[in-house]
């Protein structure tokens, strides 16, 4: 590794160390044991080199001692490969939860630091530098923790010439820190609470994880806590986070931390706090910044001063968790994230008897089980549960790589991930077990989630291979199967090109530097005030720099040879290993996670269950129950299922009559203890297709039944009166247009669906109309496309939306990543949740009618755009529907909608003017961080004129502006909640309404 290079700009340096001082108060460790010797004084016997601080304590090696070279004073201890081990030192009595830092100063090569300990750390050496002196001397340093798992412990530190040539070394110093105390921040801080009984249970999984050697949780594991923060006290559900022990050192613990129902912080429910270090410091922040900047999904990341039942552990850093606000706060629509469990994995990681890791070999990406986050809530909720099964499916295809990733996911997104992994030295966030996805509800495609980026840059700075897709030989029973996966992405031409441009983009000198420049100032507040507790964190920018010019370097040939494979249509075959010598003797604590059992199907009051068994043995089904404690049904005749053999999995399947069954009770064969392993409530995954393939292969392009014809990149819909019995889906690449005075009879649930943009360019005398005689048509829907879509004089009437086995979408038109201009057009009475729905889109609607809509007219989420001279008349639900959203709306006209005129929801900003809304039954509502400005408009016959509140507990309060506006003969003028406020032609009315959304909601 490159010595560690901080970033040196003088000025910026200045002024990030006045306003750091001001941050903080004083830093020291208590209870310190600091043995330094000089190697300038020896023994009486001469054998000895004696501690300048302490005489009690004394080095082997002073026979050795040398002037030939020296970094202070007038002598050093030489070694040779003859005399190789020196300035050894035993302490016996080291506590538990103790830290250590040992350093030395080292003239030469080949030489070696080294610690050796009675507990699990064993063993710990180092040979790299982390400061090299201007006479060339070079300092060796480790740190390491006492683990709890004996109140005392012994320790030996060497020396060790390990090379062929004379080694010097001078000035050792060995710290044993009992506690630390950490930096008081003025900043505020979080406050975490919770009483002994319950800290007294966190201690006893803390001492069961340093016995495994991993931190392994179970439901039983979160208690009860109070989080204090902003001014709130909040209810909340905590447990011990993070797989490797680091998490658990001394008191300074990670956490996840769930608020109780209606409380939020940051604008999160569910999140963790952390040790900084667990992520190498501020580069993780800095990471997940770039990303967010990219469209890229990933957790929200800061830093925060922490306290523990009111003892202060420094900072923390913060990091979202897997929850809907992450997807949403980066204009995502709601949908599941995914994952593949990894707990058979951590199984083979638990220390053995020696204190060693078990490393036995378990088919464990075999039984890796797709689950959902938050699966009771998606298993409740109907919509969320179909999506989820899709989901699986798409990860299933993924996992046996049935499918080219154009096919699974929204390819954009997965080329900015792979390439700024490789750009970013982030690799770690890409292997299979830190994999996280987001299934993207209206692309019915997978995105992913980049998180846990930072953890093992060391080897990734080493690599010979900084394009992870420039693969060189095929693997042909090489490789595991989890490494295949992402090696076959790049067997697809749609998706290798992507990443080759984002490889280019990323990789540039120009963007790099533009990226550094833009957060420097940031970068450098938290790298000074990271550093003040950890002073090895360091920034990774000369690293980033040096990896990207490696990657320049190597494009070009990547690039000649994707085009050559292309042009020659060869793959890599990616053979995966056909006999794996996995372990025939297995620990009987890892069967749980060997063990998966689904609920296939539901008949009545009965369910079908399947089991599948990868332990070696043999397991007996001894029953199912509701909870892990007590069988609740015993299964009549007992099943048998065979263990794992020759790469096959036992298999079962059979009935229950009892619902709600969520444990399967077993034992293995011959043995007398009951195990339990949760039952996955939903059907196995399969590779069947999901209705988007479906789709695509029942409907291939060009359907010629309504397609006139396809010059280049242009696709012409048929003339005249056209009837359409099947969805048709045209693909990227293309632009469709739309003859003046045609008509689409879309009947037989057929559904229109492009992924080019479309130009309907009807006129008033002939305009173009889009209709459903039946009923039943599955919308009008643009997806992605590359450029500005144009509808004029159009009318779009009695449109159902998109909803095909699963894949549903809310309007009657849906526009998404796709910018759109509307003029001159009729939405009438659509059978669906919106006549329109615009998503991530850029858009403007002018001069346009919606009338006898069903639910909601218009409602767009995460957009920007104009509505100007429009008329929505009788409409069931919302006329104007915004979310997350920048929006002006001018001259418009709402008249009898049942439910809200203008609502702007989730951090929207509205300028309403020239506007008129009567007969609704909220004039105007501005919600959860929203505001709205209203100029010279007339709000008349509504049940409430205004209202203000916060639906959402991860918002906030509210605003609205009122100028020369009307608001008369409303049965409720206003409702304003607590916190939001309404201005008034200047003047301010603050809202003294409590829970306002329970009269709504």
């Amino acid at each position: 590794m490159k010595y560690q290079v901080k970033i040196t700009v003088t000025l910026l340096i200045i002024a990030t160390i006045a306003l750091i001082s001001s941050c903080f108060r004083n830093y020291k460790h208590s209870k310190e044991r600091n043995i330094y010797s000089s190697l300038e004084t020896l023994s009486k016997d001469k054998k000895h080199f004696v501690a300048d601080s302490n005489s009690k304590y004394i080095f082997k090696g002073g026979n050795f001692q040398s002037g030939i070279q020296k970094r202070s004073g007038n002598f050093s201890v030489i070694t040779t490969p003859k005399n190789a081990f020196s300035l050894s030192i035993g302490l016996p009595r080291i506590k538990q939860d103790s830290y250590v830092e040992a350093s030395v100063w080292r003239k030469g090569e080949f030489g070696h630091l080294v610690a050796v300990t009675s507990g699990p750390t064993a063993y710990i050496s180092t040979s790299d530098a982390v400061e090299i002196d201007n006479n060339g001397w070079s300092k060796l340093s480790l740190q390491f923790y006492m683990p709890p798992v004996k109140d005392f412990q012994e320790l030996k530190v060497y020396v060790w010439n390990s090379g062929k040539d004379t080694v010097f070394f001078d000035d050792i110093s060995i710290n044993v820190i009992d506690k630390k105390i950490f930096p008081a921040f003025r900043e505020d801080a979080l406050h975490i609470e919770m009483d002994t009984s319950e800290y007294l249970k966190l201690m006893d999984v803390r001492k069961r994880a340093f016995n495994a050697g991993i931190l392994q949780t179970t439901d039983d594991d979160w208690i009860k806590g109070m989080v204090f923060a902003d001014g709130g006290l909040m209810k909340s559900s905590l447990r011990l986070k993070g797989d490797w022990l680091d998490h658990l050192h001394g008191n300074k613990w990670s956490f996840r931390v769930k608020l109780k129902k209606g409380n939020s912080w940051n604008n999160m429910r569910v999140f963790s706090v952390q040790n900084p270090m667990a992520r190498l410091g501020v580069n993780e922040w800095f990471f997940h910044k770039f990303l967010i900047t990219e469209g890229l999904l990933t957790t929200r990341y800061g830093f925060i001063p922490t306290t523990i039942n009111g003892d202060n552990l420094g900072l923390y850093a913060w990091e979202e968790h897997f929850t809907k606000q992450l997807v949403e706060s980066q204009g995502r629509r709601e949908g599941p994230i995914v994952r593949f469990q990894e707990d058979a994995l951590w199984d083979t990681r638990v220390f053995d008897k020696n204190g060693k890791r078990n490393n036995l070999k378990t088919p464990n990406f075999e039984t890796s089980i797709i689950k959902p986050f938050s699966g009771s809530k998606i298993i409740a909720d109907s919509i969320l549960f179909k999506q989820f099964l899709i989901a699986q499916n798409l990860m299933y295809q993924y996992k046996h790589r049935l499918m080219p990733a154009s096919k699974i996911f929204n390819i954009e997104m997965l080329a900015k991930y792979f390439a700024s992994a490789d750009v970013f030295l982030t690799r770690h966030s890409t292997k299979m077990h830190n994999q996280r996805f987001y299934y993207n509800p209206v692309l019915c495609k997978l995105e992913p989630i980049a998180y846990d980026c930072y953890s093992d840059i060391e080897r990734y700075i080493k690599s010979t291979n900084p394009i992870y897709g420039y693969l060189h030989y095929d693997a042909i029973g090489s490789l595991d199967d989890e490494y295949l996966m992402a090696r076959e992405l790049f067997n697809d031409t749609l998706f290798t090109p992507l990443y080759i441009n984002y490889l280019k983009k990323y990789s540039s000198e120009k963007f790099l530097d533009s990226l550094f420049d833009h957060y420097k100032n940031q970068i450098y507040f938290y790298d000074s005030l990271i550093s003040i507790e950890f002073p090895e964190q360091y920034f990774f920018q000369y690293e980033i720099l040096e990896n990207a010019t490696n990657i320049r370097n190597e494009l070009p040939a990547f690039k000649k040879q994707f085009v050559t494979m292309k042009k020659e249509n060869r793959h890599w075959k990616n053979t995966s290993k056909t006999i794996i010598n996995y372990d025939t003797i297995l620990k009987d604590f890892m069967a749980p996670n060997l063990i998966t059992c689904y609920r296939q199907k539901d008949y009545g009051d009965s369910s079908y269950y399947k089991i599948y068994n990868f332990y070696p043995d043999d397991i007996i089904v001894l029953g199912l129950g509701t909870g892990d404690k007590r069988i609740k049904e015993v299964i009549v005749p007992v099943p048998i299922v065979k263990g794992f053999a020759d790469g096959k999995s036992g298999t079962v399947m059979f009935s229950a009559e009892n619902a709600n069954l969520n444990y399967l009770f077993f034992s293995i064969k011959d043995h007398n203890e009951i195990m339990t392993t949760e039952i996955m409530l939903w059907p196995e995954p399969t590779a069947e297709q999901t209705p988007l393939q479906q789709m695509l292969t029942a409907y291939p392009f060009p359907d010629t039944n309504i397609i006139e014809k396809v010059e280049n990149d242009k696709v012409w819909i048929k003339p005249g009166n056209v009837t359409m019995s099947n969805t048709v889906i045209i693909p990227m690449g293309y632009r469709v247009y739309f003859h003046e005075g045609t008509t689409l009879n879309m009947i037989n649930k057929a559904g229109f669906i492009s992924y080019s943009p479309i130009n309907i360019n009807g006129t008033k005398q002939k305009p173009v109309t889009i209709t459903s005689t039946d009923f039943s048509a599955n919308g009008f829907t643009v997806l992605q496309a590359n450029g500005m879509s144009q509808i004029k004089n159009t009318s779009f009437n009695n449109l159902n939306t998109l909803n095909y086995r699963g894949w549903t979408l809310t309007g009657a038109v849906n526009f998404y990543e796709s910018d759109v201009t509307i003029i001159n057009t009729t939405f009438y009475r659509n059978q669906c949740e919106d006549a329109l729905n615009i998503i991530r889109s850029n858009f403007t609607l002018e001069n346009s009618v919606f009338d006898y809509i069903q639910s909601d007219a218009f409602d767009s989420d995460f957009s920007e755009g104009k509505v100007l001279e429009t008329k929505f008349t009788n409409i069931g639900n919302d006329a104007i529907d915004f979310s997350g959203s920048q929006i002006v709306i001018k001259d418009v006209e709402i008249n009898n909608a049942n439910d809200k005129g203008i609502s702007g929801g989730e951090n929207s900003t509205l300028l309403v003017e020239n506007t008129t809304i009567k007969a609704a039954g909220i004039g105007l509502a501005s919600k959860d961080l929203s505001i709205i400005e209203v100029n010279n408009c007339i709000i008349t016959d509504c049940n409430y004129g205004i209202v203000l509140l916060q639906k959402k507990p991860e918002y906030g309060p509210s605003t609205l502006i009122l100028n020369n506006t009307l608001l008369r003969n409303s049965k409720t003028r206003s409702l304003i909640e607590l916190g939001s406020i309404v201005i008034e032609n200047s003047d301010t009315i603050r809202g003294t309404q409590k829970n306002c959304a329970e009269l709504f909601y």
